[in-house]
């Protein structure tokens, strides 16, 4: 990414008092009290994820673990747009967080600026070359990714051949490095897949994107369908949540389709939803985050992860 990868993910001064229902100046004597230093680049007043951190458990947050992957059978519903934003704004608000890019098209990967068909990746875990410790870049003090590549399209045929038990395959992995992260973020290919399945087993948290198209629509009632029986056949007790996303408030159809959602899911809505918008059609760069612009994008995937995270909602 450009600029200093470091203050890249900075939050905002302004963003954390507005969080918190504080002014500015309120915020800062707070910040001053704590012995926290706020950072100024290009005119912005800028916290380190450490310092942000430090005082949110000073509000008596909790950074509890939590494994989320982000699934849908459909492709072109936001899913890698949506994993990329949610993860990097809990790393602004002070998680650990590790990002695993799953899907062989490494969009998550090259938005994170990784772009190396050379480099270890999953396979090599699965297949026992490298330990998920090795093949970690750490990218900044609060964020690290487990990169993909073309390399990954044949992990199916390793687990079909090596692993007897593919619900252990993706969770005994993680394991090996949780007590480094609080949030561990999942990218996964759209698809309903045996690596798929071994993902839904090591996580907690289960996001769906959906957009307003019925064929996403039916794609959602498919996967919610499949969930359900992996969820019967491995005996877990994972949360499955909907994020509405390119919802259009001039058109009639983006609330029907919301309408029919929440008809649907019930509770398995969250609250929040993102509106279509050019800063999120442009978020996956390596340039810059949506979080360095202002729009309707930075302010609806702020409010998600603050739902998601269970952040002063």
């Amino acid at each position: 990414m450009a600029r200093s990868i470091q203050n890249q993910f900075y939050l905002r001064l302004s963003d954390l008092a507005s969080m918190m229902k504080v002014s500015g100046d309120e915020l800062k004597g707070e910040l001053i009290n704590l012995n926290i230093k706020v950072m100024l680049s290009y005119g912005k007043a800028l916290i380190a994820p450490s310092d942000v951190r430090a005082y949110l458990k000073s509000k008596g947050y909790t950074y509890k673990k939590q494994i989320i992957s982000f699934q849908m059978l459909k492709g072109g519903v936001a899913k890698t747009t949506s994993c990329l934003n949610i993860g990097l704004r809990a790393a602004m608000y002070g998680h650990r967080v590790l990002f695993m890019d799953l899907d062989q098209q490494a969009n998550l990967s090259l938005a994170l600026g990784v772009d190396d068909l050379k480099i270890p990746v999953f396979l090599d875990v699965l297949e026992k070359k490298k330990t998920l410790s090795d093949v970690i870049i750490k990218l900044s003090s609060h964020v690290s990714l487990v990169p993909s590549n073309l390399n990954n399209s044949v992990i199916e045929r390793v687990l079909l051949n090596s692993y007897r038990n593919i619900s252990n395959a993706v969770k005994k992995q993680i394991e090996t490095v949780l007590n480094d992260y609080d949030l561990v973020v999942i990218d996964t290919a759209p698809s309903l897949s045996m690596l798929n399945t071994s993902v839904t087993c090591a996580s907690d948290k289960i996001i769906l994107p959906v957009n307003p198209d019925k064929f996403t629509v039916y794609g959602m009632q498919k996967h919610l369908l499949d969930l359900d029986q992996v969820k019967k056949d491995f005996d877990l007790d994972f949360q499955e949540k909907i994020l509405f996303t390119k919802f259009d408030g001039r058109e009639s159809a983006s609330q029907s389709f919301l309408d029919q959602c929440f008809d649907i899911c019930g509770d398995k809505m969250l609250d929040q939803y993102i509106r279509t918008s050019s800063d999120v059609k442009n978020s996956i760069s390596p340039q810059k985050t949506i979080f360095d612009s202002v729009g309707n994008g930075k302010e609806d995937y702020d409010m998600v992860s603050r739902e998601i995270l269970g952040l002063f909602a």
